[in-house]
């Protein structure tokens, strides 16, 4: 049975979108998503659309030569009750972007994969590679 899991990450826009994306074409399945600690605030309204979000199309293309196509997908927000409501909770969201009910929850995994501050062909591919990697290894997990 795949497990369903939570990616969250800063914005929703780029690790954890991409994160979810990998499990679920990796696990042939819809179990995870994705959200952001940050989505939702003022400058950041919740529901962006991705395509309208990304200067380059550095991202776009390293997913769809994999072919994962997330240019529709939407940020949203973390909510304290989606911690219960998924079986495993993965966060690279970064501090000071890590709301008090993510730090305290002893069942989060936590990577460190940096928020980048301008998504080029070089970085895309970089941390498409460590996430897909890391995604591996939760798959394999029993």
């Amino acid at each position: 049975m795949t497990r369903t899991v939570l990616f969250i990450c800063k914005g929703n826009w780029f690790r954890s979108q991409m994160a979810a994306a990998i499990y679920n074409r990796l696990t042939g399945s819809t179990a995870a998503d994705s959200v952001g600690t940050y989505a939702g605030a003022a400058n950041e309204p919740e529901g962006q659309v991705l395509a309208d979000l990304f200067p380059t199309p550095h991202f776009f293309e390293t997913m769809e030569r994999r072919c994962m196509d997330v240019r529709a997908n939407t940020t949203r927000r973390l909510q304290p009750a989606m911690l219960d409501a998924y079986d495993l909770i993965v966060s690279m969201a970064e501090e000071p972007f890590v709301p008090g009910f993510l730090r305290d929850a002893g069942h989060v995994i936590r990577w460190e994969i940096e928020n980048p501050k301008v998504v080029d062909a070089a970085v895309a591919e970089d941390i498409y590679a460590r996430i897909e990697a890391l995604v591996r290894d939760l798959v394999a997990r029993p």
